[in-house]
């Protein structure tokens, strides 16, 4: 079977598909699919251990108001290019795991309010450009450079709507970003010192919301391309 979409699940969380059988999602390896969303069913979490076994071969998956509390295995051969897990229940931002999706272009994990902690490292991920991390309730500190390791295709990274996040000024290993949002989350180093000094070729720039006060005039030293 190939088909372009598939979807599976509910479309609203108003009634939640209640009988999920396990095993369901050992039969996605008889299906060639350019899309999989599996979306708002209850039991789902439990059966998820081989998800991306067989939706692997799909290029873009979209896990919605699903339980699951970590990403299941992923196999070396995945071919997934785009990421979104909106509304599951991760308490650490799962890097470690995410950086085995190779051919990862596009990330967005997106309105988990349990997801607190950005302590993992995303590494090796030449091709990502995308990461919106947005509505969640993280709180971190040595953003941002820290956080990605060989990422050096990154361009558009999404913060807002966050909880607490330190910058120190150090976007070394982010420095061709052209998107940085961090709009709505309560910003520490921002005003004070020239933070954002490294990002030369950054295009948008929003730290509206921020509590941030400008007491530096080198404030927005660096940014060179706004």
């Amino acid at each position: 079977l190939q088909v372009s979409r598939l979807i599976l699940g509910e479309f609203g969380d108003s009634e939640r598909l209640q009988d999920f059988e396990r095993g369901i999602l050992n039969g996605l390896c008889q299906v060639q699919m350019e899309e999989f969303v599996l979306i708002c069913s209850s039991g789902a979490e439990d059966d998820t251990d081989n998800l991306f076994h067989c939706a692997g071969n799909a290029s873009t998956i979209r896990l919605v108001d699903l339980g699951i509390e970590e990403i299941p295995q992923v196999p070396a051969w995945s071919k997934v290019k785009q990421l979104e897990c909106k509304k599951c229940s991760f308490e650490d931002v799962p890097a470690q795991k995410l950086s085995l999706f190779k051919e990862l272009r596009v990330l967005r994990i997106t309105q988990n309010h349990v997801l607190k902690n950005f302590e993992q490292e995303f590494e090796g991920l030449s091709n990502l450009e995308v990461i919106d991390l947005s509505e969640n309730r993280l709180t971190f500190s040595r953003c941002c450079s820290p956080q990605f390791l060989n990422c050096p295709n990154l361009k558009h990274l999404n913060l807002s709507f966050n909880s607490e996040i330190r910058l120190t000024g150090d976007f070394t290993n982010v420095k061709n970003l052209l998107y940085l949002d961090l709009q709505h989350t309560t910003l520490f180093g921002p005003g004070s010192y020239p933070v954002f000094l490294s990002l030369q070729r950054l295009i948008y720039l929003d730290i509206s919301h921020t509590k941030t006060e400008v007491k530096s005039q080198c404030t927005f030293c660096g940014l060179n391309s706004l």
